[in-house]
């Protein structure tokens, strides 16, 4: 359904501010930052991605709500989740790949968020009833730790937190080729792909993005790689490292033909055929929003992953 306002103040206003007003107690304000970044607010006819887009007066805003099915719609489902930490304010989801962790208009499976529901008794809905307790995300085919606020207030709190960089992240992945350097940083800005709306890219005129990385090991044409982000744009660990030449292990939207130059016929056919990216979430840290613990949270590579390493290495060995 779409909405049209007009700021009329002559004091400048920040764009997510004006709109908590003109949806009071209607919608959160997460909520309402993930219309402006997913580009459903326009001012004076042009889409705005920026929440703290200063408003003048006279601006039209128009803004595309969409239609938010009901928690009702999709019944919780046992997905047998492995919790590496739980209490009565939140959890941390060890997450399998192929799994979405929310409803979009592509998602036909069931989400994390329906695993979620079956398992925890409470989950906020600061995001909205389709996203209870989805406090950050992992793309469907990453796998591993992800957070769970149980509570709107803790959802708020977490929020903020990692909108602060106060929560350690470290994902591990096995890409394509050696690196020059055992340690390094990837300083790129990211954007919306201009020839494939379904990709990002590093453009000039795109995001600030940094992806720090340590090489772990390296077998034959391949590394595996400790990373960690100090922003978090959309794919921006795949898109820095296709930037750089490369891609990972299994990457089918940015790294889709780089299996040609594996020489070993049986382990290119191997990791061509490897059925998603090999990128997982394998730790989280940080400070308790209630309690004021250190929570830390890791977990290895799940047995997919595990078994491309293995057959990696061997083929290394021939």
């Amino acid at each position: 359904m779409k909405y049209s306002f007009v700021f009329e103040s002559t004091v400048p206003e920040r764009l997510d501010r004006f709109l908590q007003y003109c949806f009071p107690g209607d919608v959160s304000r997460s909520r309402i930052t993930r219309w402006i970044r997913d580009g459903r607010v326009e001012v004076n006819g042009e889409v705005v991605q920026k929440s703290g887009w200063m408003l003048k007066e006279a601006d039209a805003v128009a803004v595309d709500r969409p239609e938010e099915k009901s928690s009702d719609d999709f019944p919780p489902v046992d997905m047998n989740l492995d919790i590496a930490f739980e209490d009565e304010f939140l959890a941390v989801v060890n997450k399998p790949a192929g799994i979405a962790v929310h409803r979009a208009p592509t998602v036909k499976d069931a989400t994390l968020v329906e695993g979620l529901r079956f398992h925890f008794d409470s989950l906020s809905t600061e995001a909205g009833s389709d996203r209870a307790g989805i406090v950050h995300r992992l793309d469907r085919e990453t796998s591993g730790l992800l957070v769970v606020a149980k509570t709107d207030s803790i959802h708020r709190r977490l929020s903020d937190m990692f909108r602060e960089r106060k929560v350690v992240k470290i994902y591990k992945a096995i890409c394509y080729g050696r690196f020059r350097d055992e340690t390094g940083v990837i300083d790129r800005p990211i954007g919306r792909s201009a020839s494939d709306r379904k990709k990002m890219a590093v453009r000039r005129d795109g995001r600030n993005a940094v992806t720090r990385f340590k090489v772990m090991e390296e077998t034959g044409m391949f590394s595996v790689l400790n990373l960690s982000l100090e922003t978090g744009r959309t794919h921006q660990i795949r898109v820095h490292l296709t930037h750089e030449g490369h891609p990972i292990v299994g990457d089918k939207l940015y790294g889709a033909t780089r299996w040609k130059g594996v020489e070993d016929p049986v382990l290119r056919k191997y990791v061509r055929e490897f059925p998603r990216h090999a990128l997982h979430s394998a730790l989280l840290s940080f400070v308790h929003p209630v309690t004021g613990e250190e929570i830390t949270c890791k977990r290895p590579f799940p047995p997919d992953l595990q078994e491309l390493l293995k057959t990696i290495r061997e083929a290394g060995k021939a």
